[in-house]
């Protein structure tokens, strides 16, 4: 009995561990499955300049009835990481696929400890995800590691932009993201007039030009203005809720941006689950700027101004030298 036991553990063992499809969906249905769902549902292909049939020529031409899940997944991945949108992702049994890295190509250097050490006036405070110090006694430095708690933000700058601070320093430099959707009641605190932040693109169909533009214009805080000139510190760090933190702050009065390029990151994703149990998540809406030009592929500064890492080893944080400059 106990041989005939252990028999039977094998056999289990040994068809839990098979990595060939055996259940009805097979490989190629799967990719179908998947290929017909971002089809109909992400928003770039235009953007993006990417042939999706010929994507699937190339990586449904690789599975056959004896593909296994592993074949799968990487034909699904590198379908994906064609699209370059690292909001788009495969969640298998066995983890992710490879993410597209935005930041790839990009010199990206920053160091909070080295703006708290040579130019802030005291030791930063920290408060969730929110570090500040004064510069002096009109300037107040805040720093953004995540695009979270914006009502706990909110009320910390209603706090702390006193009548004696003339000037704000917002460095969301290495912040990739978080949510989006607070950030205009946010600026909201800053503008004196109704103003224009920019439009929602959201698909309206499944072909991939059906979308229809969404404007987003908001109107000021009835109780409350924060009268200071403000800048936003940028790098290619600052990846989906951050890029939509500077579009919205880029044009309005009082506001520059000054830095690096954003990752951009400005589609909305959704997830859905494949009849295999795999999640697939892919970007079905995006933002345009005032001017009209999605944030996709990042927002370019005011005043560009990049941190090399030799500046930063010897004390030197260009970005923040530039904005003294102009305070002064």
């Amino acid at each position: 009995m106990k041989y005939l036991l252990a028999i039977l553990t094998l056999g289990i063992l040994f068809t839990s561990c098979s990595s060939t499809i055996t259940s009805e969906i097979n490989a190629i249905e799967s990719y179908d499955e998947f290929w017909n769902h971002v089809d109909r549902n992400y928003v770039y292909f235009e953007e993006k300049g990417v042939d999706w049939d010929e994507v699937k020529s190339l990586y449904a031409s690789e599975l056959d009835e004896h593909s296994t899940e592993q074949d799968l997944k990487e034909a699904m991945g590198s379908s994906l990481l064609a699209l370059k949108d690292n909001h788009n992702t495969l969640k298998t049994h066995t983890g992710y696929t490879e993410f597209y890295n935005f930041r790839e190509g990009y010199d990206i250097h920053f160091s909070l400890d080295l703006v708290e050490r040579k130019y802030l006036d005291s030791p930063l405070t920290k408060e969730d995800f929110f570090s500040y110090a004064l510069i002096d006694d009109t300037t107040l430095y805040l720093h953004i590691s995540k695009m979270s708690h914006s009502y706990n933000l909110k009320n910390l700058l209603r706090r702390l932009v006193t009548e004696d601070i003339t000037t704000l320093i917002l460095d969301v430099r290495g912040n990739s993201g978080g949510d989006s959707n607070q950030v205009p009641d946010l600026l909201k605190d800053f503008i004196t007039q109704n103003s224009y932040l920019g439009s929602y693109v959201e698909k309206s169909g499944p072909a991939h030009e059906d979308k229809v533009i969404i404007p987003l214009s908001i109107d000021p805080s009835s109780n409350f203005h924060m009268d200071v000139d403000t800048y936003v510190l940028t790098n290619r760090d600052c990846y989906s809720a951050t890029s939509y933190l500077a579009a919205m702050c880029k044009g309005l009065d009082r506001f520059t941006l000054v830095g690096q390029i954003t990752g951009g990151g400005g589609g909305g994703a959704s997830s859905f689950e494949l009849s295999n149990g795999w999640v697939l998540t892919v970007s079905v809406s995006d933002y345009l700027d005032k001017e009209g030009q999605t944030i996709e592929s990042g927002v370019v500064p005011d005043i560009e101004v990049i941190n090399t890492q030799s500046e930063i080893e010897n004390d030197i944080d260009r970005v923040m030298e530039e904005v003294l400059k102009m305070i002064e």
